[in-house]
């Protein structure tokens, strides 16, 4: 069940809708997947028996497949059925359980707990704003067991994000060429962008949009959420976090 969102502009579909017919082919290896498995497994087998992984925009499964083959239990929300219907039709990707929902939405809080949380790879930040990202993180804490932990994985924002426009290419070959438009605009942290795909002739854009978060201020969400941070890195194998770290990974706790 997907209902409408408070933030009346957003469509928690779009991005899905926009993107999941490229997104394995362009992002199917933007991250390090092995480290991130482990590291959620770690957090999965701590306690008795071995905790269900929620992952918030599962989309075509990029980490839940792995987090299945790895042994977990693992189910996932998603507001795309573009993205559902992609892991689906891949081996394993049926006995997943997928949420059609906007992970914003309170309907999220129904269903087993969990003992992990997961939002990998900038899916906090594709909320439309600071409300949404809360209630996103309300929602979070009433689905974690006691003592279950909620794994955030973004990009840190530079101190003084500069209010600009810029186009560059993102992908060159053959007969297609990827431009990627952005404008920043630091007053409501957000970035507001377009893919434009050349290709065979034609052109397709492909819109999507983020606000961003600054590490203190994912903090502050989640304690309001009544989450309590336990560490942070600069990347999934547990690298020291520094005024240089290009990544964000926080690791919190519910009491």
């Amino acid at each position: 069940m997907q209902t409408s969102s408070p933030d009346p502009e957003y469509d928690p579909a779009a991005y899905g809708r926009n993107f999941a017919d490229v997104y394995d082919r362009w992002y199917g290896d933007v991250s390090d997947i092995d480290a991130t498995v482990e590291f959620v497994a770690g957090l999965a087998e701590e306690g008795p028996g071995l905790g269900l992984v929620l992952e918030l925009g599962i989309g075509t499964g990029r980490l839940a497949l792995p987090l299945s083959e790895r042994g977990l239990s693992v189910a996932g929300i998603d507001a795309s059925t573009e993205m559902v219907e992609l892991l689906r039709a891949k081996r394993g990707g049926a006995a997943i359980p997928v949420q059609i929902a906007d992970m914003a939405d309170p309907v999220i809080r129904r269903g087993p707990p969990a003992r992990v949380v997961l939002a990998a790879y900038n899916t906090l930040v594709n909320l439309p704003s600071e409300a949404a990202q809360q209630r996103c993180l309300l929602n979070v804490a009433a689905r974690l067991e006691p003592g279950g932990s909620f794994v955030s994985e973004m990009f840190v924002p530079a101190a003084r994000m500069p209010s600009q426009r810029r186009t560059t290419p993102t992908r060159l070959g053959g007969d297609q060429i990827v431009l990627a438009a952005t404008e920043v605009e630091p007053a409501g942290q957000t970035v507001v962008g377009e893919h434009i795909e050349l290709i065979d002739g034609g052109v397709r854009v492909r819109p999507w949009r983020l606000r961003y978060l600054y590490p203190d201020q994912l903090d502050a969400l989640a304690a309001a959420a009544g989450l309590e941070l336990v560490g942070r890195w600069g990347g999934w194998r547990r690298q020291p976090f520094t005024d240089k770290s290009a990544d964000n990974v926080s690791l919190y706790r519910l009491p």
